[in-house]
């Protein structure tokens, strides 16, 4: 990111201003922009919400069981040329990508069950939905952390959730 003609900041710094400036992602303007990835505005409530009905946690259903189970299961994983991480995904959705011990970020990862999918945002927020325990969760913060993954804080509050539900440890990359 120190280096503007690296791949990495041409990719997240190629914003026309916004993100960059303090106060700019508050205007009208950054609103209107079409920032592909980048321009979701939610609270965690509304973030949670628009996963309910995939996770089986809303009376709303907007695909079939078949289609939950696609998009549960892994379509492709490797590494990735612009974040210098290994990822995983479903049909796109992130799953559960333990990079712990190969992001300089530390905590840089989004740690889930194996059945759940949704995506990480830039600063430690995630929404997701977890179909087989059958719930949804957002989380947003009003200060950024660092990294583009689910930052120890926020990966701190999945984890609460899922000790709530029963499940044990995530050690081994994902909670079972």
């Amino acid at each position: 990111m120190t280096q503007p003609d690296s791949l990495q900041a041409r990719m997240f710094l190629n914003t026309a201003g916004y993100i960059l400036e303090p106060g700019e992602v508050d205007t009208r303007a950054a609103h209107a922009a079409e920032i592909g990835a980048a321009g979701g505005i939610a609270n965690a409530r509304a973030l949670a919400g628009m996963y309910a009905p995939l996770a089986g946690a809303s009376p709303h259903r907007l695909v079939g069981e078949e289609t939950i189970a696609a998009m549960s299961a892994v379509s492709s994983a490797g590494g990735d040329a612009v974040g210098l991480v290994p990822t995983r995904f479903g049909l796109g959705y992130v799953k559960s990508m333990d990079n712990r011990r190969v992001s300089p970020v530390p905590g840089d990862s989004i740690i889930l069950s194996e059945e759940a999918f949704g995506h990480s945002g830039f600063g430690g927020s995630v929404g997701f939905a977890d179909p087989r325990a059958g719930f949804s969760f957002g989380y947003t913060m009003s200060k950024m952390g660092a990294g583009t993954g689910l930052n120890e804080r926020g990966q701190s509050l999945v984890d609460a959730v899922y000790r709530s539900f029963g499940y044990e440890g995530n050690a081994s990359g994902r909670w079972i």
